[in-house]
This record gives structure tokens, C-alpha cells and sequence, in this order.
């Protein structure tokens, strides 16, 4: 049987789509790869976090400890939290001051969004029995928040996209329960 040309274009479209989704990134590679993430959005980061990789190694405990404590003592280095936990929302929102109107309106807005976040998932982590490591997660918390917000947020000519970083925005390796 000879197929027609539309037939053929829409057998090579079926199988180029077919194979796509079979070499589609899961969210498993999504975490493997979170710390290319950086390169998503060009937009000036709101935080300063050149030292925080080095302030993560530099801790004791488990992974999750090292990086709450890590992200704990670089902002309080910064003063943007105290020795609580405490997130300085006014220091936080002087980082923006050089931005241009749209990320800088986009960033307190974060900032705003991701404080109130970050403080009800205390609120419940307390009702719980607190925190159970070593430092405050306030900050780690905090941090994670704002990076996802960034990225969801980034304006349209700050934004590279990538298989990864549409991955990232679209939030679906989000989602608590989820196989990574």
C-alpha cells in the first residue's frame, strides 16, 4: 500500500512525537540537573548567593542539614536573618534597589510571597514539635521558595528556555509525593 504524502508527513510527525516523549525529561533527571537551574532566568538574582556552595561544604550533619545550615549562616552573613531564624524583609528588598522597575516589582513581590510562605510552614513545622535539625530552616526554606518564584516569574527577555528550565517553571517536580 503506497501512503500519500499527508499520510507520510503525519506518520513522521506521530513517530517524531512518540520519540520525543520517550527521551522527554523526567523529573528524576530534573533534580539530578537542579543546579542548572541558575542559567534559566538572566535576570539579576535577588539574593547573593556566591558563597553559598562553600557555606553548605563547610557544614557538619546530613545532606539536608548541611544545606539548611549552609543557606542559614550565608544570609546571616548577609544580615537578611538572625540567629532564630528571622527573616530581615527590608534588608532582603535594598538587594533590588538596582534592578529595573519590572524585576524589581517582580522580586519584592516574591520576597512578600515567599516570607508569608516560609513563615506558615514554621507555624506548622512548630505545631509538629519544631525543627528537627541542628539550625534554623528558615532560610533554606525561604531560599527554595524564592528560587522557584524566580524562575515561575522571570520576565519573558530574561527568560532562556530549555527543556529544563520549562520542566522547572511548569512546577510538576513540585509536587510533594511525586517520583523523583
Amino acid at each position: 500500500m503506497k501512503m500519500s504524502y499527508s499520510h507520510e508527513l503525519l506518520f513522521v510527525a506521530m513517530l517524531s512525537a512518540v520519540l520525543h516523549l520517550s527521551s522527554a525529561m523526567d523529573c528524576k533527571e530534573v533534580w539530578e540537573r537542579k543546579h542548572e537551574t541558575a542559567d534559566c532566568c538572566s535576570a539579576p538574582a535577588i539574593l547573593n548567593l556566591d558563597n553559598l556552595k562553600s557555606n553548605i561544604e563547610g557544614q557538619e550533619g546530613n545532606k539536608h542539614e548541611k544545606f539548611f545550615c549552609g543557606v542559614h549562616n550565608l544570609m546571616k552573613e548577609q544580615n537578611l536573618v538572625d540567629d532564630e531564624g528571622n527573616l530581615d524583609v527590608d534588608a532582603m528588598k535594598q538587594n533590588t534597589e538596582g534592578f529595573d522597575d519590572e524585576w524589581k516589582q517582580i522580586a519584592q513581590q516574591a520576597i512578600d510571597h515567599c516570607v508569608q510562605k516560609t513563615e506558615s510552614m514554621m507555624a506548622d513545622m512548630e505545631q509538629r514539635g519544631g525543627p528537627k535539625g541542628q539550625c534554623q530552616p528558615t532560610a533554606g526554606m525561604f531560599l527554595m521558595c524564592l528560587g522557584k518564584a524566580s524562575i515561575k516569574n522571570c520576565p519573558a527577555d530574561k527568560w532562556n528556555s530549555s527543556e529544563l528550565c520549562e520542566k522547572v517553571k511548569s512546577g510538576e517536580c513540585d509536587k510533594r509525593g511525586h517520583k523523583h
